[in-house]
């Protein structure tokens, strides 16, 4: 009896979306006004041995000559334990333009390059099996598997547009939609589809007795995204009060089918900010994937300008005052 099936997948998919927002989107590049290093780490589905395990370091930093900003992201997503092995290296370029006292809008262009690479000496087929002994020899497969490690270049662009307590932003990644295979001139049915972002946030005060003191800020947030035939809509919120932050968001699909509950916690000091989310797991494999965790930490190079306002960026205060 023979059987065989098609199976796709979607890129890699952070919870926490702005701790490294050149990942969601380039116009991002340079955005909070000084330069900023970033670092993230995502274990998801711990229950199954290593079955996605994720590394980002970003970089990006304003440039005045070019009047506006540019950015370096890497990251390196291994599945299957070590199996499959993704490294991207993308640069780029945001312009920003003042449109009016309150708005500004910041358009992105990012080019990167993509290494796929296939453990081969992981990959177990029949004619390479003693039944007897178990041992494994050189399978004939692997002669028909011509490119085992191969990259392609890769294009996405993208326009943020933000004031003092909103922002929203598009992203339109893989412009080119490249062919990916393992097969070196066997390209047929493997075009890497555009996936599509659109992005709205906000970070609003609440003040208590009148508007002298504020307590603290919530920011709502909601990203939808689509790639191919996987669609995924993130929305929830989170407060930061005396530089702690802590929020909920769900993570489903565009016909209500709920993946996961996101829980988010996190610390902000001066110029630095740690944080972790967990995953719970509520669709069909929430008894054994047991999980997601991402932890991330960035900091800030230069002190930053208080009299700007960064509404996808949380300032960290000392003390709560007049506002």
């Amino acid at each position: 009896m023979f059987w065989a099936e098609m199976v796709s997948g979607q890129d890699i998919s952070f919870s926490q979306f702005y701790t490294n927002p050149l990942y969601l989107n380039p116009a991002f590049s340079g955005s909070v006004g000084v330069p900023r290093f970033a670092l993230q780490y995502r274990n998801q589905w711990s229950g199954f041995d290593n079955a996605f395990t994720t590394y980002s370091a970003a970089y990006d930093m304003p440039v005045k000559k070019l009047q506006g900003g540019i950015g370096l992201n890497i990251f390196n997503d291994t599945q299957g334990n070590k199996l499959l092995n993704s490294l991207q290296v993308n640069f780029s370029y945001a312009v920003f333009i003042q449109l009016s006292e309150n708005y500004s809008i910041h358009g992105g262009l990012q080019v990167g390059y993509k290494q796929n690479s296939l453990n081969t000496s992981e990959l177990v087929f029949s004619d390479n099996l003693d039944q007897n002994y178990g041992n494994h020899g050189t399978s004939q497969e692997l002669a028909n598997l011509t490119d085992p490690n191969y990259g392609f270049i890769d294009f996405s662009t993208g326009f943020l547009i933000y004031s003092k307590r909103v922002f929203y932003g598009v992203a339109v990644h893989h412009l080119t939609e490249p062919h990916q295979s393992f097969y070196s001139g066997q390209d047929d049915g493997s075009k890497l589809p555009r996936k599509y972002t659109a992005h709205f946030g906000a970070r609003l005060p609440v003040y208590l007795h009148g508007h002298i003191r504020k307590k603290f800020d919530i920011s709502p947030q909601l990203i939808v995204q689509q790639q191919g035939t996987f669609q995924q809509l993130n929305y929830g919120l989170f407060a930061t009060k005396r530089g702690l932050t802590a929020g909920t968001w769900f993570r489903q699909n565009f016909g209500l089918r709920y993946d996961a509950v996101i829980f988010l916690v996190g610390f902000m000091k001066k110029n630095w900010q740690f944080m972790y989310s967990y995953d719970f797991t509520v669709s069909g494999l929430r008894g054994d994937s047991g999980g997601t965790s991402e932890i991330s930490l960035s900091f800030l190079l230069k002190k930053i300008d208080k009299k700007q306002n960064f509404p996808f960026y949380n300032h960290y205060e000392e003390e709560f005052g007049v506002d």
